[in-house]
């Protein structure tokens, strides 16, 4: 049986109760919370036969205090008012409630509440509503838990329906002249009675888009003080629904209405407050305040003249002069005034427009990219418009390197689109770069601004540039929670899936730039924001060819003194050929430093004709390092091929595969064959492998990129990958580019041998970015190893190092070729025989016979250091006499000269005489000859005596039987020789 208690009123000033003190005491004793607890308070049955009261029902909550009067009836020991307890609770709140002084109750207790998510509420009255708005703060934080059997916690969301007070009607009256009411209509000089802009309940408002008078060009502009709009035919006949005029509307005939802008969303990041505008004089003339300075007529504001074009599309509004309230792209409420004024314009007051071209901004080279974007954009925006079912974003990422031309392409893109008569979108652009570093809370009140506004102007284009900046991808032993944050609350605003994107995301195209699909992060792959990605990449000769052209004229034209050079004009197709890898900003400085050095040139020589000429190009190029080779360490090498001896077919396999394909480009270019981008070079330790490649850098004509093995490695899971990824990407953006990967096997054994498993998953991405599939289009990949059974079978197979090239020990001939090359850049006698030489290092390798040559030379040094001083030394010292000169002046005691100083003395006074054209030269002492330090023969038998082959007859067995069944099975299924089932070696496990 529910407990019963009487009420009793105590100002608690809450919507609060205390409880009995029989309740009280074993809700205490369990410990029971009383934000967890709801008290139901129900009128006795004996209490509900009051005629005046209906049945009343509440639930509260429990102060967590018990009541006073009940414990003081307690400790008295007897009941004063018919046996019950006491219940307190405000007079006030229990007035609302129904409930009287001394009223019966049945209470229930509630426990387990179930959370509320939000809850509505409307005020009872006016003054309900000013009370709640002026503590409109503790309201959202601190809600009462008075909800019906629900717990409100700090989530909870407390909606309240304002209640405004009713305003009384007002009865404007018209001003009286001699007892009858004025008229407010105002004349003007040319005699016509501007009608007064009635009110919206007599008029048909229509919603209109503002549209760029830019797009319609063809429509005419009046020269009086009237501004005229322009809609279609079936907007007009809308907006004449609530006029009286049976004038058929005809191009020349214009309609009074009225415009007023809607408001747009506000920009969170723009002051709350306007600025307060400066004080200035102002002249007040009520008696000319319908007449302007030159005479003409005034209109009001919002005041305009609506007529038809068939141009402008339905739902829209062409201004050719926009008002000071109005701006492009905003939502106007339109209509026509009633009875309202009619003006026409006649073929003689109807000026021509001035055409006004903005310089058009012309991409070359990037066709078929842009044709790829508009025609994605045009398809998705036709879905939004004929499917209503249809939501969610749809996103279009433009990726590239820096300065690869992303922000142009994407701009040139939006242009587009908001040219085209079917889609008509509005643009907004935002660099995101600079929401870098501003708060979570800043940001994410922009993405929904962002959103706001597009919503208002749809169609509509959103451009995020550099979104990698501000979304970037999640790394490694660093802090990516604001990332991952920021992301999390772009996917919930910015979604394309149509369960959680917003209701308003129909109509909303998105186009963002970022340097790669892997440097944004992840959760946009995965939630498919994006559903076209495409890639610039660098401009191809051709591309480069279009754009030097059009950077030249564009440049030429901006110069009026500036022309080409008519007799040698400027060749475009072979600067392409010399700006390989350069990116579209490269290109554009190249031209800017051209176009300076014509200008220094006419600074120095004003006679010079101002000609811009292929050698002006010739001199920009100095120096001039590309974007995309500023943060690449390329190898400079001095190794020609006259310096190798030898090797004369691996040489000729060297040039064919990487010089000839970018000496003789077009000829290749018409060749159906496939090229190699792959090769190997093997062989014996010292024989010439490094040595190739360094000529390779030289020679070819390629930017060469030289690779080591910790490059590469990294212990950590995906860092070994991602540098294989980057070392591919540089390049590329290198490209031409030779990749060498010097000492192969320790970067990419066979798979199964490391147990970390770092060589395994460096070997899958290398087979990855050597695919056919990949492309290497400009990027060949060198390898050198001296084991080329231990490099794994699948990077050897067609399509990745296509060609194997052996690097074999040297016979006798090559074995002299080699002593000559390397004798050339030494001083060598003329009776050393090399073919004796050549016989007698039977087994010596490349570097072998080098060291020979060198150890012979520094006997030499050592021979001619034990002679004692050299003659030339000798003849420093007498090289010139000393000049003799006398001191005048000066102070009275002479101090003596060190003997720096006058070293030091003497040198100045040589110089006097030297620069003095009276001044005899000082004497000079024939030198003696000086003797001549070469290589004899006895010096280089006296080396071979010491020197000894690095690679011992056993290892070159060893080897030679390797290379054997290397050559004989590429299949990889190598058997192991005899020497590599020893301790140590590492073996697969089958």
């Amino acid at each position: 049986m529910p407990k019963r208690a009487r009420i009793h009123f105590v100002s608690l000033r809450s919507s609060l109760v205390n409880l009995p003190i029989s309740i009280y005491g074993p809700l205490v004793e369990r410990s029971v919370r009383p934000q967890h607890l709801a008290v139901h308070l129900s009128l006795t049955p004996d209490e509900q036969n009051r005629p005046t009261q209906e049945r009343v029902e509440a639930y509260v909550g429990w102060t967590g205090m018990a009541s006073a009067s009940s414990l003081a009836h307690f400790k008295a020991g007897q009941s004063r008012e018919g046996g019950f307890e006491t219940i307190e609770i405000d007079p006030q709140y229990a007035q609302g409630l129904g409930l009287a002084q001394g009223d019966i109750v049945e209470i229930g207790l509630l426990h387990d509440l179930p959370h509320a998510k939000s809850v509505g509420t409307e005020p009872l009255t006016s003054d309900d509503w000013e009370i709640i708005n002026s503590c409109q703060t503790k309201t959202s934080i601190d809600p009462p838990t008075k909800a019906n059997a629900l717990l409100l916690t700090t989530n909870t969301e407390v909606s309240i329906a304002p209640k405004l007070h009713q305003n009384k009607p007002s009865t404007s009256k018209k001003p009286l002249v001699n007892g009858h009411p004025t008229s407010t209509t105002k004349p003007t000089p040319n005699g016509i009675a501007k009608v007064p802009l009635p009110s919206a309940s007599k008029e048909a408002v229509e919603s209109l888009r503002v549209l760029p008078s830019r797009l319609f060009p063809s429509l005419p502009e009046s020269n009086g003080p009237e501004l005229l709009a322009f809609v279609s035919s079936r907007t007009h006949a809308q907006l004449r629904s609530s006029t009286t005029s049976r004038e058929p509307p005809t191009s020349d005939t214009f309609f009074c209405g009225t415009l007023k802008a809607a408001p747009s969303p506000i920009d969170p990041s723009s002051p709350s407050t306007p600025p307060v505008p400066e004080p200035t004089a102002r002249i007040l003339n009520a008696a000319s305040s319908a007449t302007a300075s030159n005479g003409s007529t005034s209109t009001r504001p919002g005041e305009v003249y609506v007529g038809v074009s068939e141009d402008v599309p339905s739902s829209h509004i062409v201004l050719p002069a926009l008002p000071e309230s109005i701006k492009e792209w905003d939502i106007v409420k339109g209509s026509l005034v009633p009875d309202g004024e009619t003006i026409r314009l006649t073929q003689h007051a109807q000026p021509q427009r001035p055409h006004t071209t903005r310089p058009s901004t012309f991409l070359a080279g990037v066709d078929a990219i842009l044709d790829r974007c508009e025609s994605y954009c045009t398809r998705e925006l036709m879905i939004h418009s004929m499917k209503k079912s249809v939501h969610g974003f749809s996103g279009l990422l433009v990726t590239g390197r820096s300065g690869a031309g992303k922000t142009s392409i994407i701009r040139s893109v939006a242009k587009k689109l908001q040219e085209d008569p079917r889609t008509l979108t509005y643009t907004l652009y935002v660099d995101v770069s600079k929401f870098s570093d501003q708060p979570v809370s800043a940001v994410k009140a922009q993405f929904n601004y962002w959103l706001d506004k597009c919503a208002w102007h749809r169609p509509s284009v959103l451009v995020l540039d550099n979104l990698d900046k501000l979304l970037s991808a999640e790394v490694e032993h660093a802090d990516s929670f604001r990332s991952r944050h920021l992301t999390e609350i772009f996917l919930s605003i910015f979604s394309s899936n149509a369960r959680t994107a917003a209701l308003n995301s129909r109509g909303i195209l998105l186009l963002a730039t970022a340097d790669s699909i892997a440097s944004i992060h992840s959760f946009l792959n995965i939630a498919h924001v994006f559903k076209e990605v495409v890639h610039v990449t660098p401009p191809n000769k051709e591309a480069r060819r279009d754009i030097l052209s059009r950077l030249v004229q564009e440049r030429l034209e901006v110069a009026k003194d500036i022309a080409q050079d008519e007799e040698s004009p400027i060749n475009f197709t072979e600067l392409s050929t010399q700006t390989e890898g350069y990116s579209a900003t490269d290109l554009k400085d190249l031209v800017a430093r051209a176009i300076h050095q014509v200008a220094m040139r006419a600074g120095s020589d004003s006679t010079t004709k101002l000609e811009l000429t292929q050698a002006d190009f010739a001199v920009a190029q100095v120096d001039f390092v590309p974007l995309s080779l500023r943060d690449i360490k390329l190898k400079k090498s001095d190794v020609a091929w006259s310096d190798i001896g030898g090797l004369h077919e691996t040489r000729r396999v060297l040039r064919e595969t990487l010089e000839w394909p970018t000496k003789y480009g077009p000829i290749f270019k018409q060749s159906p064959l496939r090229l190699r981008s792959g090769l190997l070079l093997y062989g014996y330790p010292g024989c010439g492998k490094t040595l190739l490649a360094s000529a390779v850098a030289r020679e070819c004509g390629l930017n060469f990129i030289s690779v080591k093995g910790p490059e590469i490695l990294n212990k950590y899971i995906g860092a070994s990958e991602k540098s294989v990824r980057d070392l591919f990407e540089r390049a590329s953006a290198a490209k031409p580019c030779v990749l060498f990967f010097d000492e192969f096997d320790a970067i990419a054994p066979k798979r199964g041998h490391d147990s970390t498993g770092v060589t395994d998953r460096v070997v899958n991405q290398m087979l990855t970015q050597m695919d056919g599939a990949e492309g290497l289009d400009g990027v060949y990949v060198l390898a050198a190893t001296s084991r080329p059974d231990l490099i794994d079978s699948a990077l050897l197979r067609p399509g990745r190092l296509d060609k194997s090239l052996l690097c074999d020990m040297p016979d006798v001939e090559e074995r002299k070729d080699i002593l000559m090359a390397v004798a050339r850049k030494m001083s060598v006698s003329s009776t050393v025989d090399f073919d004796w030489i050549a016989q007698k290092t039977e087994g010596f390798s490349g570097a072998d016979l080098q060291a020979l040559l060198y150890n012979a030379h520094l006997d030499v040094i050592h021979a001619s250091m034990a002679e004692g001083p050299s003659d030339a030394s000798k003849s420093e010292q007498l090289d010139e006499q000393p000049v003799e000169y006398v001191r005048i002046g000066g102070p009275a005691q002479q101090s003596v000269l060190s003997k720096a100083e006058e070293i030091a003395l003497q040198r100045r006074l040589r110089q006097i005489l030297l620069s003095s054209s009276a001044g005899a030269a000082p004497k000079q002492v024939k030198a003696p000859s000086l003797k001549k330090n070469e290589i004899q023969q006895e010096h280089i038998l006296k080396s071979l005596k010491s020197t000894r082959p690095s690679v011992s007859v056993e290892e070159r067995y060893r080897l030679a039987r390797i290379y054997k069944e290397f050559v004989s099975d590429r299949s990889g299924n190598l058997p192991v020789p005899p020497e590599a089932g020893g301790i140590g070696n590492r073996v697969t496990l089958g």
